[in-house]
C-alpha cells in the first residue's frame, strides 16, 4: 500500500556513509523514488580507510560498541565478525547491507553538490549536480524531498597555535594522521582526549620515541572488553535504559549521579584509581563529554609509553613548545585530534547551522537565538535534530541526533522517522504545526545551554538531545510497539508476558539489541523483519557461548545454578 502511495515522490540523499544508506534504504522500504548521491567513488563514508587526506578509519581502528549491538536494526554482522568490529569488516559490513537490499542501482557515486536551492514554485530541491573531477558542468535536478546525510564531521578543527610560524617540526590534523610507521623515533604530541587522539596515541606508541597526550579535561577511559569477560556495552539493558530515562526527565542529577557511579565503578574496577600524574580527573559525566572508549590508553600511561601533558600554548623554538601549565616540551609533531565543523554551506540560507533571517523563523526564536550568538554552532536548527523548520515536510538531516545509542542505530530510527512522517499512507503520522516544532527547538535549546551551564569546562556534546524523551518520540512515530510490549503500565505488555516470560525476560534483562525495533508488527506502518526473534535470541546464545569458551579457557568455573532475573514486578526463574 505504501509503496503505491509514495511511489511518485522523489527524495534525494545526500552522503552515502553508513547514515545516507540507511535513509537509502527505510525510504526505498516505504515506497518512495529515492536516489543517493556521494563524491567518493566507495559507498560507507569514513568507514572505507582512504589514504588521502580526507577524513576516514585507520587500518588499526576498531569501532567501540561491539558487534551485537553496533548492527541496523534487520541486518546482523555475519558470523566470524569479531566482537568488535574492526574497520575493513565494518566497510564489508556496509557494502554487503547495500547488496542485501539491492541498494546500488539507485546510488550515484564520483558525484558532486554543488548547491541546493529551493523552487517554491514548483515546491521543488534544484540539486546543482556535478561529477567529481569538474570536466563536465553541474546540471539541475529537482527532487521533491532531500535527506543530509553527510553527517557532523567536515571541516577539521585546528586550534591557533601562537609562533606556529617557527615551529620546524610538523602540525597536522588527525585528517591527514594515516600512518603510525611515518612518525619512527619522532617525538609526538597528540591534542585531545576522546577517541581518535586515544586511538592516535596508542598507534604511536610502537613507532615514535616520545608520545604526548595533551588535553586540558579529564576523561572517563572504559574498555571494550571487562575483565570478566563481558563487553562493556552489554551491562546496559532495555530495563536499565528505561529506569536511566525515567530518571532522565524527573530527576536529571539523580540520573546524571547514577550514571557517575556506574561509571566510577567500572574504572576502579578495571584500571583501579586513576595515577594523578595521567590529569584525567575530574571525570566528566556522560551528558558533558562522551567516553573514551580505549583498551590500550591506561596500560601505555600506567607503562610510562604515553606522558600526558598539559595543551601547547605556543612556540618556542624550532622544536620548543611552551604548555598551558608553563611547562615545556621538545617535540617533532603535533597532531591535532580536536574534532570538525560540520559544512552545510551548498544548503545556503537552510544551512541549519547558520542563522538567516530569511528563511522564515518566529519572532520570538529568532530574538533568543541573537541573544545567544554562541549557541547557533552548538545546537542545529532542527526538530528533533532531524527536520528543517522552515521545510520539515521536504528537507531532513539523518546523523544529527546523538544520544547513549550505537550510531547505526541512531540513524535507522531517525531515516524511518522521515519515512513515516513523510509518507502519503493514512496509516501514517503526521508532522505536528509549526508552532510545536519551533517550541520543541527552544525548549530544547533552553535545555541544552542549561547543561553547558553545568559544565565546569562548558563542554557539551553538541548533536545531543535528550535521551528518553527522544526515544519515546522516535518509536512512536516509527511504530515499533516495543514499549507497548514491555512497559510496566501496558495491558499488551502483561499479556506478552504472560504468554512468552522466558522471551520477555531475555527483552528486558538481556542484550540491547537493535533488532528490538523490528520485532512487533507495527499495524501497517514501519516494516517488521520475520527473523528478528531468531536474530535476538541468536545474538543472545552466541555471547554467552563465547563467554563460556573465555571462562573455560582461564580456568574459571561456571556457576549452573538458576539466575533469578526481574521480568515486571515479580521474579521468575530462568535456566541458566
Amino acid at each position: 500500500m505504501s509503496v503505491h502511495l509514495n511511489s511518485s515522490t522523489t527524495v534525494a540523499v545526500i552522503g552515502l556513509g553508513a547514515q545516507g544508506l540507511v535513509a537509502v534504504k527505510n525510504m526505498l522500504e516505504e515506497g518512495y523514488n529515492v536516489t543517493g548521491f556521494d563524491r567518493n567513488d566507495y559507498i560507507g563514508g569514513i568507514w572505507h580507510y582512504c589514504a588521502e587526506q580526507r577524513i576516514s578509519v585507520l587500518p588499526s581502528t576498531v569501532v567501540n560498541v561491539s558487534r551485537e549491538r553496533a548492527c541496523f536494526t534487520d541486518f546482523p554482522f555475519p558470523e566470524g565478525t569479531d566482537s568488535y568490529p574492526t574497520a575493513s569488516q565494518i566497510d564489508r559490513y556496509l557494502n554487503s547491507y547495500a547488496d542485501h537490499f539491492n541498494l546500488r542501482h539507485h546510488l550515484r557515486l564520483s558525484t558532486m553538490i554543488q548547491s541546493v536551492k529551493r523552487d517554491d514554485v514548483k515546491a521543488k530541491w534544484v540539486l546543482q549536480i556535478q561529477p567529481t573531477g569538474g570536466r563536465q558542468p553541474a546540471e539541475p535536478q529537482e527532487f521533491d524531498k532531500l535527506i543530509v546525510a553527510v553527517g557532523p564531521h567536515s571541516t577539521p578543527v585546528i586550534p591557533n597555535l601562537e609562533g606556529k610560524e617557527d615551529f620546524k617540526g610538523q602540525i597536522l590534523h588527525s585528517i591527514a594522521f594515516k600512518d603510525p610507521s611515518s612518525f619512527n623515533a619522532k617525538r609526538v604530541m597528540v591534542v585531545g582526549i576522546g577517541n581518535t587522539a586515544a586511538d592516535t596515541a596508542t598507534a604511536l606508541v610502537s613507532h615514535a620515541s616520545s608520545v604526548f597526550l595533551a588535553h586540558r579535561h579529564g576523561a572517563a577511559v572504559l574498555p571494550r572488553i571487562l575483565q570478566n569477560g563481558t563487553s562493556l556495552d552489554h551491562s546496559a539493558s532495555y530495563r536499565t535504559f528505561g529506569i536511566k530515562d525515567t530518571l532522565d526527565v524527573y530527576t536529571p542529577a539523580l540520573s546524571r549521579g547514577f550514571v557517575d557511579y556506574w561509571t566510577l565503578k567500572i574504572i576502579e574496577s578495571e584500571w583501579g584509581p586513576y595515577d594523578p600524574q595521567w590529569r584525567l580527573t575530574p571525570i566528566p559525566n556522560f551528558v558533558h563529554q562522551v567516553p573514551t572508549v580505549s583498551d590500550t590508553l591506561i596500560p601505555a600511561l600506567r607503562a610510562g609509553k604515553i606522558k600526558s601533558v598539559a595543551v601547547p600554548k605556543r612556540v618556542l623554538g624550532l622544536n620548543t613548545v611552551e604548555l598551558e601549565d608553563g611547562t615545556t616540551e621538545d617535540v617533532d609533531a603535533i597532531v591535532y585530534c580536536t574534532g570538525y565543523h560540520p559544512n552545510f554551506s551548498f544548503l545556503g540560507t537552510h544551512d541549519p547551522t547558520v542563522l538567516h533571517t530569511t528563511a522564515g523563523p518566529q519572532p520570538d526564536l529568532l530574538a533568543s537565538l541573537e541573544a545567544k550568538p554562541s549557541a547557533l554552532y552548538a545546537t542545529p536548527i532542527l526538530y528533533q535534530n532531524i527536520f528543517s523548520l522552515t521545510h520539515a515536510d521536504s528537507l531532513a538531516f539523518v546523523g544529527l541526533a546523538l544520544i547513549s545509542f550505537p550510531a547505526f542505530l541512531t540513524s535507522d530510527l531517525a531515516s524511518m522517522a522521515v519515512a513515516q512522517l513523510w509518507s502519503c499512507s493514512p496509516r501514517s503520522p503526521t508532522l505536528p504545526p509549526t508552532s510545536e516544532m519551533y517550541v520543541w527547538f527552544q525548549n530544547h535549546l533552553q535545555w541544552s545551554n542549561s547543561i553547558r551551564a553545568s559544565s565546569l569546562t562548558g563542554r557539551f556534546p553538541h548533536l545531543t538531545v535528550q535521551n528518553g524523551p527522544w526515544l519515546t518520540w522516535v518509536q512512536k512515530v516509527v511504530g515499533t510497539e516495543l514499549d507497548e510490549h514491555l512497559s510496566l503500565f501496558s495491558l499488551k505488555a502483561w499479556r506478552f508476558w504472560i504468554s512468552d516470560r522466558r522471551f520477555c525476560g531475555l527483552l528486558m534483562n538481556k542484550i540491547y539489541s537493535p533488532h528490538f525495533y523490528r520485532l512487533f508488527d507495527s499495524n501497517g506502518r514501519r516494516k517488521s523483519w520475520s527473523g528478528a526473534r531468531v536474530a535476538i535470541e541468536t545474538v543472545n546464545e552466541d555471547v554467552r557461548r563465547r563467554l563460556k569458551e573465555k571462562r573455560k579457557k582461564a580456568g574459571v568455573v561456571e556457576d549452573k545454578s538458576p539466575i533469578m532475573v526481574k521480568v515486571m514486578p515479580v521474579d521468575v526463574v530462568v535456566a541458566a
